[in-house]
């Protein structure tokens, strides 16, 4: 099955093309988040596009309270209520440490700039790392 997988910001949003069976997740682009409406439109034709069937998308958890809820955890959750609600099927992955291990990944392949479709391949290589064998 073919995933995307999503690193949500206000601002930006990381994206990441993985898969089931190869279970291999990678950087895709960077698509900047205008507006939600905009957003949901053109992921339903990335979706399309690249026959995807579901949507993985990273919710952080502060590492000193898994259950506390974070303005910006509570405005990934508010997204993901809208792809549900426009007919995505979508899976939350708890994306702790992803951006660090997209820096570290940047840093060594020598880049600088934004990393969010590297953190993207991570919060889905970690949902397909998970998946049973």
């Amino acid at each position: 099955m073919r995933l995307i997988g999503l690193d949500y910001g206000s601002a930006r949003i990381g994206i990441s093309l993985g898969d089931t069976l190869t279970r291999v997740a990678s950087p895709w682009r960077i698509m900047i988040n205008d507006s939600v409406e905009d957003t949901v439109q053109r992921l339903q034709e990335l979706m399309k596009h690249e026959q995807a069937e579901a949507i993985v998308v990273g919710v952080p958890h502060p590492l000193g309270d898994q259950s506390r809820i974070t303005n910006q955890a509570q405005e990934i959750l508010t997204f993901i209520e809208k792809l549900r609600a426009s007919g995505f099927i979508v899976y939350e992955k708890d994306e702790t440490l992803t951006s660090k291990v997209a820096a570290d990944q940047q840093k060594e392949m020598g880049g600088r700039g934004k990393r969010d479709d590297l953190a993207a391949a991570a919060i889905l290589q970690n949902y397909l790392d998970a998946l049973p064998a």
